[in-house]
């Protein structure tokens, strides 16, 4: 009994590239939440320059690893759709649009008093207009 099931690529009917905008996606969720993990300020100082020296700053530490621990189990699965199961890539693109958006829409309406924007949402913009192409590419192609 193999862990995982056979591959659906065969399925795949889309265009051949919309499936590498989730595998971006995957990669910054990987990396990101390997740096919130991994960092012992969980990037939250020395990569998005916030103030951790008051009485919250150990919560937001814990918080970001929490996080980063979300990051690492959906990137794993974005990872294993451009990999094995492609014939999800227009629902999983929609899903990625929804969480880089949410990503956005986030830090518009609850900005940091840095004045200054930490560098995942940069990709996540980036992201987000690409599976915005990409669901369209991915719809199945007439026969």
């Amino acid at each position: 009994m193999a862990f995982l099931p056979e591959t659906t690529n065969n399925q795949y009917k889309g265009a051949s590239w919309a499936p590498y905008v989730i595998g971006l996606a995957s990669l910054q969720s990987l990396v990101g939440g390997s740096l919130h993990v991994i960092l012992p300020d969980s990037g939250l100082g020395v990569i998005a320059n916030l103030n951790l020296a008051h009485e919250g700053g150990l919560l937001m530490i814990g918080l970001a690893a929490w996080v980063g621990a979300t990051q690492i189990a959906w990137g794993s699965v974005l990872a294993l759709v451009v990999l094995r199961y492609r014939n999800f890539a227009l629902p999983v693109l929609t899903l990625v649009c929804l969480e880089k958006a949410l990503i956005l829409f986030g830090v518009v309406l609850k900005p940091t008093n840095t004045g200054e924007y930490p560098p995942g949402i940069y990709g996540a913009a980036l992201i987000l207009g690409l599976s915005l192409i990409a669901i369209y590419g991915a719809r199945a192609k007439s026969e």
